[in-house]
């Protein structure tokens, strides 16, 4: 490089050196992570009348939660397509995706979170917790699940943020679509999330409220094509 543009190669050394492209790449990683959670879904063949290798677990501890099992099996799909050796950019793991700390919280230790029984009972356990913290912001139990299903992907914190930024602007903070879903979405914007009823600030929303539609069209598909 010629001498008076050995500046030029001096700066681009010295920024590179930097944390800020460091701060840029995680930034661009976790985006491109969060994108390929969001990506197509591989087809289910469901003309067999069954849905995965493990229905007959599914049956088992949908039971539990008075949930039809095709419900918690379109959540199995969702998370893992039914790969049980799946890691996520986030670490979650298994089946139903859970997160490790939520794993060692439930009892469930590291060399079972692969096991898809355990993972299947773990995240019924979550399920049964979530649909019990909600039940008085959500008195319907069908409406109900969907709230439960966006807060096993979102973390429960975010959907209590949603349900009062809705109650707050004129939507309904007990029906999901249209509502309490925009208000999710609204915690992207910091007119929003640094608004006082907002209590655990910032979420790109987009990612859950992409997930309850990816887990209720699913299950749709599997009441009209596999059995009870």
């Amino acid at each position: 490089m010629p001498l008076d543009k050995a500046w030029l190669a001096d700066s681009i050394n010295a920024w590179i050196g930097s944390s800020e492209p460091r701060q840029a790449q995680e930034k661009l990683l976790k985006r491109y992570f969060e994108l390929s959670k969001n990506s197509p879904s591989l087809s289910l063949d469901l003309s067999k009348g069954r849905m995965s290798p493990y229905d007959n677990l599914f049956k088992k501890y949908a039971k539990e939660i008075g949930w039809d099992w095709r419900m918690l099996a379109s959540q199995g799909y969702a998370e893992s397509r039914f790969d049980t050796t799946v890691v996520s950019w986030a670490g979650a793991r298994g089946l139903m995706q859970i997160m490790p700390r939520t794993a060692r919280a439930y009892g469930l230790s590291m060399n079972r979170i692969s096991n898809p029984e355990a993972s299947i009972s773990t995240a019924t356990a979550i399920i049964r917790d979530l649909d019990k913290s909600l039940s008085r912001y959500v008195p319907d139990p069908e409406e109900r699940k969907k709230f439960v299903v966006a807060a096993y992907n979102s973390g429960i914190a975010h959907i209590y943020d949603a349900i009062a930024l809705a109650r707050k602007y004129g939507k309904n903070p007990q029906v999901w679509s249209g509502n309490v879903a925009e208000a999710l979405l609204m915690k992207a914007n910091p007119d929003y999330y640094n608004d006082p009823v907002c209590k655990y600030g910032y979420f790109r929303g987009k990612e859950t409220t992409n997930y309850v539609i990816k887990v209720f069209d699913m299950y749709n598909r599997a009441r009209k094509n596999v059995p009870v």
